[in-house]
């Protein structure tokens, strides 16, 4: 069966979120956060900062906090829709630096965008907050 890209959003947005509720409820509470400001930090800064920033989070270093992890979290998530949805074997931030002209990272500024919408809504819908 054919299916829209929006619908192959929204299966990827719901495999991600699922992989995270099998984690620790730091770790599904930090993650939530992280994706709820994710579009707010790329409408601000762009998308390559917001990457560099998440990566710098995490990148380089062997034990890995709950914070920590729930950035590589939705790094990974990020970078694996831009490889899946453009067909580029290369790390999203690397291919921004050395390869991407600037219509290009405009064009998947906004499918990862498109794809966090999803992420945000399947995060207030399945994650719970501490407490709830």
């Amino acid at each position: 069966m054919l299916k829209s890209l929006e619908q192959e959003r929204a299966k990827y947005a719901w495999e991600c979120v699922n992989e995270v509720k099998e984690k620790s409820s730091e770790v599904k509470e930090k993650y939530k956060s992280y994706v709820k400001r994710s579009v707010s930090l790329i409408l601000t800064n762009g998308l390559g900062n917001t990457l560099a920033f998440y990566g710098s989070k995490f990148k380089c270093k062997k034990n890995l906090s709950k914070d920590e992890e729930a950035y590589k979290l939705v790094y990974e998530h990020i970078d694996g829709w831009f490889r899946k949805r453009f067909k580029i074997d290369k790390d999203i931030l690397e291919w921004i630096i050395y390869d991407a002209s600037s219509l290009e990272v405009f064009n998947v500024t906004k499918e990862i965008i498109s794809l966090l919408i999803w992420m945000r809504r399947f995060v207030e819908a399945e994650l719970e907050e501490e407490g709830e």
